[in-house]
């Protein structure tokens, strides 16, 4: 039902008697009225959503929230008509209503019933200091409510914020290991995940899958590589990812976790061609090789704070989200502040392609004649780096073209005695 009412507006409050009788929501529609064309073109949509929800509800508004509270459990809407008819209703629509709509403790009940009160009328028109003296504050906050008098002791209604995470199991009618037949079931979960997605207006780059049988599970992590509410896109790698998967026994339940989300950016959408579009197009490209052929089909290259070549790249399944930009940060359990490269002037250029390990060079040092071997294209640059761990670093690295004319990254290692030469890395 929060799914349903949180359409409709941003605040959406639980409501529940003190006495666990009446449970419901209380929706403020007011301002949403302009976005869906006025009160009545609202209500008859939320009306008409309502009719298609699995369950029986009792419909009811009043420009109170506690008046429409009220209405809901005495006097609902029988029809759409009746529904569209109570925004005309006022204060003497309320009075009519028995005193068992309002919220207090049953001893008051059977007090006002034994006085001759049957209606709230019969209370609204007692002096208020009397009502006050006689049956206390609480009771009369609750009359004063319901016809917008206000009362500092009424109870406050709290918006509903829905989990952090999400997670919803589904039992199959069948227990079965074809995969056409499992896909079907599980479009009901992606349903509910991204529906649960837009109503906070986050997007996911993960969701955990768990394929139930009766001697364990068999998981699967769905990744994409931007964050995400677009219910095809995870159709579309749910199907490339089950075609891949075998099932040793037939599978009872399925289900699946969103345990990480992000707000999603609003977008301004133009007549002219987007810009973004195609970085959009190319994320989707990959997820779907990544889908279809393995999780190392595509990685994304990160570079990460640290100077030493080999350290300062990182392939993984997403790209990198970074945080603000600081010129220095605290890594935990070290005592080293982390470099952040970009508050730092560029430095020479750097190959993409290192070598596994550093080849090191046979026979006398790199002669930088030109003609000769080797021709010095840059150079030196100093990495000294590490003397903290275990990883100690200092090298002068040259950019040089060798006797095939390929542009390959040398460095001396500086911390041997004989400083040898090694190759490193080549120039695509």
């Amino acid at each position: 039902m929060f799914e349903l009412a949180s359409h409709y507006s941003p605040v959406v409050c639980w409501r529940q008697d003190q006495h666990h009788e009446y449970v419901g929501w209380l929706v403020e529609v007011h301002s949403s009225f302009r976005l869906f064309g006025g009160a009545q073109a609202l209500l008859s949509q939320l009306w008409q959503s309502a009719d298609e929800f699995p369950g029986e509800l009792q419909l009811a508004n009043h420009h109170t929230a506690t008046g429409a509270w009220w209405l809901g459990k005495s006097a609902p809407a029988g029809n759409q008509d009746d529904f569209l008819a109570m925004l005309n209703f006022n204060e003497n629509s309320l009075l009519a209503l028995p005193i068992s709509v309002l919220d207090c403790d049953a001893k008051l009940q059977i007090t006002w019933r034994q006085c001759g009160f049957g209606r709230l009328g019969d209370l609204w028109r007692l002096p208020r200091d009397g009502f006050l003296k006689r049956f206390g504050a609480q009771a009369l906050a609750e009359l004063d409510s319901g016809f917008g008098v206000q009362n500092k002791l009424a109870t406050s209604t709290v918006p509903h914020k829905p989990a952090d995470t999400f997670e919803q199991e589904k039992e199959l009618p069948f227990h079965s290991d074809r995969l056409d037949l499992i896909e079907h079931h599980a479009q009901a979960l992606l349903d509910a995940v991204c529906n649960w997605l837009k109503q906070q207006k986050h997007g996911t780059r993960e969701l955990h899958w768990a394929f139930i049988h009766t001697h364990g599970e068999e998981v699967l992590h769905l990744r994409s590589a931007q964050a995400t509410d677009c219910l095809d896109t995870w159709r579309r790698l749910l199907h490339h990812q089950l075609g891949r998967m075998q099932f040793e026994d037939d599978i009872r339940n399925l289900r699946v976790q969103c345990t990480h989300s992000e707000l999603l950016p609003n977008v301004n959408h133009s007549f002219l061609p987007d810009p973004a579009e195609g970085a959009r197009n190319w994320n989707n490209t990959c997820d779907i090789l990544r889908a279809r052929l393995g999780e190392q089909t595509v990685l994304f290259a990160a570079t990460d704070s640290d100077p030493r070549p080999e350290c300062s790249l990182v392939l993984q399944h997403t790209p990198v989200q970074k945080p603000a930009n600081n010129a220095y940060k605290k890594i935990e359990n070290q005592h080293t502040p982390e470099l952040d490269n970009s508050a730092l002037a560029a430095s020479t250029p750097r190959p993409l392609w290192l070598l596994p390990t550093p080849k090191p060079l046979q026979g006398k040092a790199p002669n930088w004649q030109t003609g000769g071997p080797w021709q010095l294209l840059s150079g030196p640059e100093r990495v000294e780096f590490g003397w903290w761990d275990a990883q100690p670093c200092k090298r002068d690295y040259y950019c040089a073209r060798d006797s095939n004319s390929s542009l390959v990254w040398l460095y001396q290692d500086l911390l041997e005695e004989e400083a040898r030469w090694f190759l490193h890395g080549y120039f695509a």
